[in-house]
């Protein structure tokens, strides 16, 4: 039998005023999955990562992570929905980890505070502890001897893998990723791009926006491609890339590859 999806997202909807950015987005994944979601800018990839890990609100829909419902359903308040009570939604937020395009690391921090930071005050793990953590993830991200540079004293790509490294501490069932290479240069992309690659093989869950076509293609088990705030097509990578017959994917992809 096959196990229940650890994120399911039905029908969401989410506007800003009249602008409608997400319209009847509906998707699931399971355990140990990786999701790549490709798209032009402006088709809504970002606000939904938003949406999923409690940074905006969404109006219409329904979201399920890791067996929690984010929403009450059947409820809604004025025409839109009622979320969970605040200690399921911080349960849920506990379970998800969020890595930016820019970084966002604390600049007054050196890097292990970075990554002990939160464990402490939020998990309220033993400093020990999180420091022994933070180490074997910097480890995991080749960055041993880093533990009291800056963020300032290390290069876009070492950012980006001490960003991954501070989601990973809090220990995660899933990580999203909003577009983490559009801020590196290609020798530094392909750095984090093996750092995400190696976590797919240990089988990490996690959901990836990206404009890097071919690694989308190989790491991740199902590609969503999004335009205008609609899922236009989705499926295995194959079918994706390779089989669909869709003329707007075309078009997008065919646009990629003249790059």
């Amino acid at each position: 039998m096959d196990s229940a999806p650890i994120l399911e997202v039905k029908h969401l909807k989410k506007s800003f005023g009249d602008l409608h950015v997400l319209k009847d987005i509906s998707f699931d994944l399971k355990a140990g999955e990786v999701l790549s979601i490709i798209g032009p800018s402006g088709s809504g990839k970002s606000t939904l990562l938003r949406c999923l890990t409690q940074l905006e609100t969404f109006e219409v829909g329904e979201v399920r992570v890791d067996g929690k419902d984010m929403v009450i359903l059947g409820s809604s308040v004025g025409g839109k929905i009622k979320y969970a009570p605040a200690k399921t939604l911080r349960e849920i937020r506990l379970s998800t980890g969020l890595v930016f395009q820019n970084f966002n690391l604390f600049p007054h921090l050196n890097v292990l505070q970075n990554l002990t930071l939160a464990p402490i005050r939020v998990l309220g793990e033993n400093r020990e502890d999180a420091c022994a953590l933070a180490r074997r993830l910097l480890k995991q991200m080749g960055l041993e001897g880093k533990e009291k540079s800056y963020p300032c004293e290390l290069s876009g790509g070492q950012q980006q893998r001490v960003s991954i490294a501070r989601a990973l501490a809090l220990k995660p069932k899933i990580l999203f990723f909003d577009e983490p290479t559009s801020a590196l240069d290609p020798e530094l992309t392909g750095e984090v791009l093996k750092i995400i690659k190696n976590l797919a093989e240990d089988r990490m869950t996690m959901v990836i926006v990206t404009h890097e076509m071919a690694f989308a293609r190989d790491v991740a088990h199902k590609v969503i491609f999004m335009d205008q705030g609609v899922v236009v097509e989705q499926g295995t990578p194959d079918f994706v890339f390779n089989q669909s017959q869709n003329k707007r994917l075309s078009s997008f992809l065919e646009r990629f590859s003249r790059t």
